[in-house]
């Protein structure tokens, strides 16, 4: 029996009976992309961690060059060399000077860099123009000073934060981590993604399209496989993912047939959703873990998890759900069924000012995902939205 509820009460039940505790631990920063940091992160050494020459060219006293000029260089003694990751063994005394590649340490008594094309090298270095103090020299620690704060608690690690906090020494760092969900797929109708279709079968696209929603937000998928419509074998697979998973995620078998065995063996808060698509949708507790059951149909299955499910998995990863939103005008009269609120796909067009086209079949149309460029959403209260009215259309990725 349903006890349908619309998506705010679904949302109340949920947070009201589920005590969400995001887990935290310590990463390697090279494993850490794509993580939210639980703490924040300062710089372990300074950066960058010595002197070094900004540009190839001769290390050498400033002083030195005082009287340069392209009618009458200065005379250096070259003493050598230094390459990228070499120390300098030569010190730099007056009248002499090193020549020295980009980002090389810059050896004693140097405090200045000649770029290469201000000098010639002979038996002697010409130098023809001066530099001050300084001058194409990156200082130990100018960049990023030890003790720096970095990134804050919240922050998710790009490749851009991750590249900062390697620079500055950062070796590991403490993130919410990502939760291990469990995907279970339903029905005897079903087949692997990729395998041979008997006469009466079709392939699962839930599992499959559910397991790259969740890498794609930054969680772990356990592909937990397919359960036919057998009690037995539906109990063990939803035990495994119990044991091994934060969360499960099992889609079919949440209707009123008689191969619909999931309202009959979880203790569902609610089942039913006042939406369009997905109204067979249910949510229980069990031994503390939350269960969502979606719709076996792809379209409604793909409504549930970004409307419903997403946001709480984004927030056990200690992030946010962000949406990509534009407004654009209806292209034709659109009714709806008071009650519900309902979810239509659309394709936009235009460029001055967006028309969204409204993209309408069977819940099963899996193929319209891949035309849509969004959806809007009609509420519970309006039965019709007029041609010409101005929609929010939450964006897809493309």
């Amino acid at each position: 029996m349903f006890r349908v509820v619309d998506l705010s009460r679904a949302r109340e039940e949920i947070e009201k009976n589920w005590r969400m505790r995001p887990k935290s631990g310590w990463v390697k920063v090279r494993e850490a992309a794509g993580m939210v940091l639980s703490r924040e992160v300062r710089a372990a050494i300074d950066f960058p961690p010595f002197d070094r020459a900004a540009m190839d060219g001769y290390a050498l006293r400033a002083c030195d060059t005082v009287e340069a000029d392209e009618e009458k260089p200065v005379l250096l003694k070259l003493l050598g060399k230094v390459k990228a990751g070499e120390i300098p063994k030569q010190r730099i005394r007056p009248g002499t000077c090193l020549r020295i590649e980009t980002g090389a340490p810059m050896p004693r008594g140097a405090d200045a860099v000649v770029p290469s094309e201000f000098a010639e090298e002979k038996a002697m270095v010409k130098i023809y123009r001066p530099v001050a103090p300084g001058e194409n020299v990156v200082r130990r620690g100018s960049r990023i000073r030890r003790g720096q704060i970095l990134a804050r608690k919240g922050e998710e690690l790009n490749h851009q934060r991750l590249g900062v906090l390697v620079a500055a020494g950062v070796r590991r760092v403490r993130v919410f981590l990502p939760p291990r969900v469990g995907v279970l797929s339903t029905g005897n109708e079903l087949v692997e993604a990729g395998g041979r279709l008997a006469p009466g079968k079709v392939h699962d696209v839930n599992g499959p399209m559910l397991c790259a929603a969740l890498k794609e937000i930054g969680c772990r998928p356990l592909w937990l496989g397919i359960a036919p419509d057998e009690l037995k074998v539906l109990r063990g697979k939803i035990e495994r993912g119990l044991r091994e998973c934060d969360l499960l995620l099992i889609t079919g078998g949440t209707s009123a047939g008689t191969g619909d065995l999931l309202p009959s063996i979880l203790p569902a808060l609610f089942h039913g959703l006042a939406i369009k698509p997905g109204k067979p949708t249910l949510f229980a507790l069990v031994r503390g873990k939350p269960v969502f059951g979606l719709p076996g149909n792809p379209l409604s299955a793909f409504f549930v998890f970004r409307e419903l499910v997403a946001p709480y998995l984004l927030k056990l990863r200690g992030a946010r759900m962000k949406e990509e939103m534009v407004h654009a005008k209806l292209s034709v009269d659109l009714s709806s069924e008071r009650g519900r609120e309902e979810f239509v796909l659309v394709k936009l067009r235009g460029e001055k000012e967006l028309e969204a086209v409204p993209l309408r079949q069977g819940s099963d149309a899996i193929n319209l995902l891949g035309l849509a460029d969004g959806y809007i959403s009609i509420p519970v209260e309006i039965e019709r939205l007029r041609a010409g009215e101005t929609v929010r259309v939450k964006l897809l990725a493309r």
